[in-house]
């Protein structure tokens, strides 16, 4: 988050305040579960258009991406 980074091992709870730059993955090899809860829940619907760009076959390239992000106020960082 900003210019600190996090390793959050299984069972943490990461909060993001609103308008915090931040990003996150997973560097390893394994698959990860990860429960997102929003307030307010604009983003749910971000989350939504991303996986229903893979439905439809679009792959998350960062101008996909960004577009989607657009639609909710939100930008990248460079």
């Amino acid at each position: 988050m900003g210019d600190t980074s996090y390793d959050a091992a299984a069972g943490t709870l990461v909060m993001v305040p609103p308008g915090a730059p931040h990003t996150f993955a997973n560097p390893g090899e394994e698959p990860v579960v990860l429960l997102n809860t929003f307030t307010p829940d604009l983003y749910v619907r971000y989350f939504r258009d991303l996986g229903q760009m893979i439905a439809d076959g679009q792959p998350l390239t960062p101008e996909n991406t960004e577009q989607a992000m657009s639609r909710y106020a939100t930008e990248t960082l460079s």
